[in-house]
């Protein structure tokens, strides 16, 4: 009677570690959250190998549901369904679990500059190489000298009235893509700024960056660039990304979607 109370025991206990690790898995983010409709999209996580498996696993963009190409212990590749919409929440339902991945997919909202038309810079262009994820994108290919000022994207940008009041609540996002590595000079991102400590936030090639030809998503708080209140009266506010920095970059960097979204719950 103990042993059968034993192997019941041992049995429950086992249902339950599955059941437990069936929800153990977390989705972090979208390395590019522009994947265009048919490509390969990575959704980067933990523990996702041994809790989705394909065939077994759903992912879902809305109700659209999507192929699962691979699955490693970090990264989870899917191929973006065909009728995958700008705004898309994407669910992933694996053992009786259902989780978002944080953000939207394409989010179109608070769009400073897609370069679709205007003329902010004057590095907008269609080429083959890298190759668009979302119409016209821009491409610095040049050599970037030691402290010199090189203004790639410029214009006057209305913000909405939170954004303006409330920046700590947002994330600055935009994708990008390096042919070569960034690894000399700096960016700096400004929104009323003045390139040294007024709402600039540097970035700065301390560690090499690096793509390899991929588009990928990248996100700064937008809290740590507006360090001094943007004017509420202002019908529009300066928004400039330059490069201005120490060392020679030899830049071969790709750009697109740079926008402000609300920060995830």
């Amino acid at each position: 009677m103990k042993k059968a109370l034993s192997l019941t025991g041992m049995m429950l206990g086992g249902l339950a570690m599955g059941f437990a690790q069936s929800n153990s898995f977390t989705l972090v983010k979208m390395l590019n959250e522009y994947a265009p409709v048919g490509s390969n999209m990575v959704i980067i996580g933990s523990q996702l190998k041994s809790n989705i498996v394909p065939g077994k696993a759903k992912v879902l963009f809305g109700s659209t549901e999507a192929t699962i190409v691979r699955v490693t212990d970090d990264s989870l590749y899917i191929k973006v369904p065909e009728n995958a919409q700008p705004g898309n929440t994407i669910k992933v339902v694996a053992g009786g679990a259902e989780k978002t991945v944080p953000s939207q997919y394409k989010d179109k909202r608070n769009m400073l500059f897609d370069f679709e038309s205007g003329s902010v810079s004057e590095f907008t262009t269609k080429s083959s190489k890298p190759g668009a994820i979302d119409g016209k994108y821009i491409r610095v290919e040049k050599e970037i000298p030691s402290w010199s000022v090189i203004d790639f994207v410029q214009g006057n940008v209305p913000l909405p009235a939170d954004v303006v009041k409330n920046p700590e609540n947002y994330v600055f996002k935009f994708e990008v893509n390096t042919l070569k590595p960034f690894d000399a000079n700096m960016i700096k991102f400004m929104i009323d700024g003045d390139y040294h400590e007024v709402n600039t936030y540097l970035w700065k090639s301390r560690q090499t960056f690096d793509t390899r030809g991929q588009w990928q998503t990248f996100s700064i708080d937008l809290g740590k660039m507006i360090n001094t209140p943007l004017k509420e009266s202002s019908a529009k506010h300066k928004v400039k990304f330059s490069y201005h920095g120490n060392g020679i970059l030899d830049a071969d960097m790709s750009f697109d979607n740079f926008r402000i979204v609300p920060k995830e719950d």
